[in-house]
């Protein structure tokens, strides 16, 4: 078990303990960044925090990482399990790694998180994540952005179409966040549940009975059972990771299966869930005839555009412009460990986040 840390000799923000549950299916080519970069958060974190790798089915070099990986900062409990055939899917291999993360938490203030095997978290992901529980949150959904590497080698088409798309859904979150009725979760925020980073406080986790378990999504799903059990959910700017756009994934239906579709797809074929501004907004009315494709998306990105510009016209900025790192680079860029603002020329995550300009984000301390 995790002992809880002792608030007298711990940092504010470290006197909860943290499990981060990964699921892993042959990953020996992303694990090691993954874990490093967990080591990373944890030293910068400064309390208790142990990482539960739960391998699935690995038929690659994942074993043998793991018995040889030493982590600096963090502990590391790992786990080979092979999951009957109707249970080799995202949906219980997340759910056996959080059960384990969980049974090694002891307070129901303990704090369990996960991400993704192909994932590295940002250095603050976990202080970050930490001070948004502090904050009265039940959970928080962190933010995706893409890993450099993997961008560069999709070349210049493949990266054209995402931009597109990241611009199009930044400029989205923006008017739907104006919308939102949420006051714990108001702009600057996103609307991305992804596993790539997923938080939930012991407590509710025990409330909610253990994460769902769908074959596909199974991300999304827990956030809807935290709220439908009361929980209040975070969608902060601040709590980054950064995540491969390969496109032969792991899970059937997840995100490499959808940027696939999304490079080799037809101009004028239909964009899987993208819709006109109208009926994105407005979403249970959407109709099939209202998806996009990249041959209407920039007319739609220039009708989300002028929304904006009204939008700021009546209701203009009440407090300074937010200043976060350039989505462009991965964690271990140098820029992405000074502030920059948003602006024109930094490319977007593929639609998860981004900028558009003339989107004005907005400042809340960390």
């Amino acid at each position: 078990m995790i002992a809880s840390i002792n608030p007298e000799s711990s940092p504010p923000h470290a006197q909860r303990a943290v499990a981060v549950a990964i699921p892993v299916k042959n990953e020996d080519q992303y694990l090691g960044g993954c874990l490093d970069a967990l080591d990373r958060a944890a030293g910068r974190f400064g309390g208790k925090v142990v990482i539960v790798a739960m391998a699935n089915d690995c038929t690659d070099g994942t074993i043998a990482f793991l018995q040889n990986w030493r982590p600096t900062h963090a502990s590391l409990a790992w786990s080979a399990v092979s999951l009957l055939p109707g249970a080799r899917h995202a949906g219980w291999a997340r759910r056996l790694a959080l059960d384990a993360g969980a049974d090694l938490l002891t307070q129901d203030t303990d704090l369990l998180l996960s991400t993704d095997a192909d994932t590295n978290v940002a250095v603050d992901w976990i202080v970050r994540t930490v001070a948004h529980i502090d904050a009265g949150n039940d959970a928080v959904a962190g933010r995706a952005l893409t890993l450099k590497a993997d961008r560069a080698s999709l070349g210049a088409t493949a990266r054209h179409r995402l931009d597109q798309l990241g611009r199009y859904y930044t400029a989205l979150e923006y008017l739907r966040a104006h919308a939102a009725t949420d006051a714990h979760d108001r702009w600057p925020r996103h609307f991305y549940e992804g596993g790539a980073s997923i938080a939930v406080t012991q407590a509710m986790y025990r409330r909610i009975g253990g994460a769902p378990t769908p074959s596909v999504a199974e991300d999304r799903a827990l956030f809807d059972r935290i709220r439908d059990h009361g929980g209040q959910v975070r969608h902060p700017l601040n709590v980054r990771v950064f995540t491969s756009c390969r496109v032969s994934g792991r899970a059937p239906g997840g995100m490499a299966d959808a940027v696939a579709r999304w490079i080799d797809q037809p101009v004028d074929a239909p964009l899987h869930e993208t819709y006109t501004v109208v009926a994105a907004l407005s979403p249970a009315a959407a109709r099939t005839a209202d998806q996009l494709s990249f041959a209407t998306l920039p007319a739609a990105i220039r009708e989300a555009q002028s929304l904006i510009r009204l939008t700021r016209a009546f209701q203009p900025p009440e407090i300074e412009p937010v200043r976060v790192v350039p989505i462009a680079a991965d964690d271990s860029h140098a820029l992405a460990q000074r502030d920059v603002q948003f602006g024109n020329g930094l490319v977007p995550a593929f639609g998860i986040i981004g900028l558009a300009d003339p989107v004005d984000q907005h400042h809340i301390p960390a």
